[in-house]
């Protein structure tokens, strides 16, 4: 039965993490796919926005060096875990149980590495980027667009709107997950079932959970609910 529940669960967790926000209802917000310039011409999501100043151009010169290093970086790292495996596996067969995972322990300590990839150019940011699907066209930075084609600039107003929307979206985003996180721990006893499932910490918090099913929230908190999406455009 817990199988069955978490095949089920398992694609909501997956969808509500893919993407920064929350698809909900009849209205939808894609994750931001990123930047492509060509030349010097700077495209969002497909979509062209303008030409790159000369400061912007050196920018992504340096950015650009940036991501070669952190490739390389993440090649070495990679070749040096997999030689520490082999040497833990060895280790292991010959030293036996618990001596062997105490040194692999020791050099899983000594071998972690934080790398980090490098920050995306300014110009390419995530409010340029994300796109919010309404009831018959998407806005993307501030631009109204039906299908592939520009339709307008959104006002002053509607801008507000935009945000206020996404705001309320993270915040009903976050409710969800939470919930799903919450059953799914439930289903298995209390452990994190999807921290340990991405190599994460795992929590027992077993008697939590058992006191949890055996005394109902009490909680009069009303939960989120969907934000109503802002009528930037009428699909007839």
């Amino acid at each position: 039965m817990k199988t069955l529940l978490l095949l089920a669960v398992l694609p909501l967790v997956l969808e509500a993490t893919r993407a920064k926000r929350f698809a909900a209802l009849a209205s939808s917000i894609g994750g931001s796919a990123g930047c492509v310039v060509t030349g010097n011409k700077l495209y969002a999501n497909g979509f062209p926005l303008r030409d790159l100043t000369a400061a912007e151009q050196a920018e992504l010169t340096t950015y650009e060096t940036a991501v070669g290093d952190y490739k390389k970086k993440v090649k070495a790292a990679v070749e040096s875990h997999r030689e520490t495996i082999k040497k833990q596996m060895m280790s292991m067969m010959q030293s036996g149980g618990q001596e062997g995972a105490q040194n692999n322990q020791l050099a899983n300590q000594d071998g972690d590495e934080n790398i980090e990839a490098p920050a995306r150019p300014s110009f390419c940011t995530e409010a340029t980027t994300t796109q919010y699907y309404f009831d018959g066209c998407m806005v993307q930075n501030n631009k109204v667009y039906v299908g592939k084609t520009f339709a307008r600039d959104l006002t002053g107003d509607e801008i507000s709107q935009l945000q206020a929307f996404d705001t309320k979206m993270t915040a009903y985003q976050k409710q969800v997950q939470d919930q799903i996180h919450k059953q799914v721990k439930g289903m298995f006893g209390g452990n994190d079932f999807f921290a340990s499932l991405f190599g994460g910490k795992v929590q027992d918090d077993t008697e939590t959970t058992t006191q949890a099913v055996a005394a109902p929230s009490t909680s009069t908190e009303k939960p989120l609910e969907a934000p109503e999406s802002p009528k930037f455009c009428v699909s007839i």
